[in-house]
């Protein structure tokens, strides 16, 4: 028989009410949590209370602005606010704010200054602004190395099935395996293409290897029309037996579900912008023309993505003209609707009157209404500069030309952001990070359920153009590329906050390969636990631009019979499969905490 430790009802206690009656341990326990604090913990305890205006400022969390469709949502008698957190009593916030005004009036500069205030609770407020709230940053201790000496100038990065990163340099593509995080862990291809990728576009291709369209270097150049695949068992590069009609300079490459891959728009050899979509076909290995798909993005890199119902919609992100100017006209957005595999035509939306030039574009599918959106961030002003509008959000569920975009809610911050990188996280929040041109550039987080935004740890470096950032399979985010708008081959690591909620569930046992629509079988020893099961599509990405991320929630039933067992269903969708487009995925398993597991990688047919 299994025993059960459970607290008596008068020992259950609240937090706060547990401070109060252990106050005689707050002292000891409050020094040595803050002789523990990690630097950018201990920068944002003294960032808030510095930046206080007045004790009461020091009292709570502050409230965050909700956006028009939050405040539309509100029930009956609910506040027009969030709710906030207490941080500590005012006895220690007048305390603290007085000692600040009188002994430090430029602001504390170590936490252990507040020591001379006699009983001072701040552990509310080391919690709050804690790594379990922020995540945390780390600088690995080596750097990407060059084949043959010299510095790197990575401007490409794509997560391969066999969980290594490979990364397109001007000149050979280095592949490093970020499971050591100490010793440099870097090798090379068996052969490389004849000319440079970079500038090119990526996506991948139903049987996971990586197809490489146009680029040829830091200028458009002819000859660059070609396409490679990279194959990361073999780790071989094979050109295609078709070519591309047109050189392609700064295209987007789009993964469909049939077995196909647009490679759309991109300069040519002479820098005239091509308004244009041709389609590779796996089977002929080779590329035809889209008839009817000739828009004329004011974009090279143009934000596309392929909706679950097969429409390509363009979000209006992307790179104006590649040195910093604005798209010269047409900054609506738009759909493309196939009438046939290759033939359709494009329809507008509602324009909108911001400007997502050099902002960043993604894709979030939910299990409840609305099914499919699209986030939009960052983006530039009338002479190239970041701007700091609160982002977009559309219902591309069903698209018509009265669709519009809406505001989600505020920014946390002032910042201005162009070049910024967004990826999706297993639990499906947007972790946004890079694209602001200040040293330790701040980081942010949007929920699309509660559709708010929350701050989260500062970004050591400056990252913008030419910076790339991938979700690894540890559930880790992996930031490289220009640092300081300059070539870098320095890694930096994000580990989000929920890898400080406790321990990480485990799968024991799961499929190589699923079916669409197929019930599989998920072995985890915490079975009880687990609250959401995902499928997240690895990412290849480059100048801020992936059409292709998703992240998909499984549905699934716990298995009374066999406890540690979880039955899952994989998607479907229906032909021809663009909810969940044929081939590898990351499957995590998630617990109540919102904790994921490391993933597996599994295969989608």
């Amino acid at each position: 028989m299994t025993t059960h430790n459970i607290s008596k009802p008068s020992k259950s206690l609240t937090t706060a009410q547990l401070r109060e009656e252990k106050s005689y341990e707050l002292p000891k326990e409050q020094d040595q949590l803050v002789r523990n604090l990690s630097p950018a913990h201990h920068k944002r305890i003294l960032r808030f209370i510095n930046d206080a205006g007045s004790p009461f400022d020091l009292m709570n969390s502050p409230v965050r602005p909700m956006s028009a469709d939050q405040m539309a949502d509100m029930q009956p008698g609910e506040t027009g606010m969030q709710k906030q957190i207490e941080l500590m009593d005012a006895k220690s916030a007048h305390a603290m704010f007085d000692l600040r005004q009188r002994e430090f009036p430029l602001g504390f500069t170590n936490v252990h200054q507040l020591t001379k205030i006699a009983n001072i609770n701040i552990l509310g407020l080391i919690e709050w602004l804690s790594d379990s709230m922020f995540g945390s940053w780390q600088t690995l201790p080596y750097i990407i190395p060059r084949q043959g000496g010299g510095s790197v100038s990575i401007v490409h990065a794509a997560l391969l099935h066999t969980g290594k990163v490979l990364f397109l340099d001007d000149g050979p593509t280095p592949i490093w395996d970020p499971n050591d995080e100490v010793n440099p862990q870097f090798e090379f291809p068996v052969n490389n293409p004849d000319y440079s990728l970079t500038c090119s576009g990526h996506s991948f291709l139903s049987n996971g290897n990586l197809l490489v369209v146009g680029g040829g270097g830091f200028g458009p150049r002819a000859g660059a029309n070609k396409g490679f695949k990279f194959d990361p068992v073999a780790k071989t590069w094979t050109k295609t037996s078709g070519d591309m009609s047109k050189v392609r300079w700064y295209p987007t490459a789009v993964t469909t579900g049939d077995n196909r891959m647009l490679a759309v728009g991109g300069w040519n050899e002479n820098a005239i912008l091509q308004n244009d979509i041709e389609v590779y076909d796996e089977a002929s290995d080779s590329f035809v023309p889209i008839s009817g798909a000739t828009l004329g993005f004011p974009n090279l890199y143009p934000g596309l993505h392929l909706l679950p119902n097969n429409i390509l919609f363009y979000t209006r992100t992307g790179w104006g003209h590649a040195g910093g100017a604005p798209p010269a006209s047409l900054d609506s957005s738009s759909y493309f609707q196939f009438s046939g595999p290759s033939v359709g035509t494009w329809s507008p939306i509602a324009p909108s009157t911001i400007n997502r030039c050099k902002g960043m574009s993604v894709m979030i599918y939910r299990n409840t209404c609305p099914h499919t959106r699209i986030l939009v961030v960052g983006g530039c002003d009338s002479s190239g500069g970041g701007i700091n509008s609160a982002a977009e959000i559309i219902d591309a569920s069903f698209l018509s030309p009265a669709s519009a975009w809406a505001f989600t809610a505020p920014l946390p911050d002032t910042d201005l952001r162009r070049q910024c990188n967004a990826v999706l996280l297993p639990d499906n929040t947007v972790f946004v990070a890079g694209g602001v041109s200040t040293p330790s550039s701040p980081c942010i987080l949007f929920d699309p359920v509660a559709n708010a935004w929350s701050p989260m740890a500062d970004l050591p470096s400056t990252r913008m153009y030419h910076s790339v950032m991938i979700l690894l399979p540890n559930g880790k985010v992996m930031m490289s590329g220009w640092a300081s708008d300059a070539p870098s081959g320095t890694i930096e690591l994000y580990s989000p906050p929920y890898l400080f909620k406790g321990a990480r569930p485990t799968i024991s046992s799961a499929p190589a390969t699923i079916n669409f629509g197929q019930q599989f079988t998920v072995g985890t020893p915490d079975a009880n636990s687990i609250a959401k099961v995902t499928m997240v599509r690895p990412m290849a990405v480059t100048h801020q631009t992936e059409s292709n991320q998703r992240v998909i929630e499984l549905y699934f039933l716990h298995d009374h019979v066999h406890p540690n067992n979880l039955i899952v269903t994989a998607p479907d969708g229906g032909s021809p499969h663009s909810f969940a487009p044929k081939g590898y995925y990351m499957l995590f398993i998630l617990n109540y905490a919102g904790v994921p597991s490391a993933a597996k990688w599994i295969y989608l047919q």
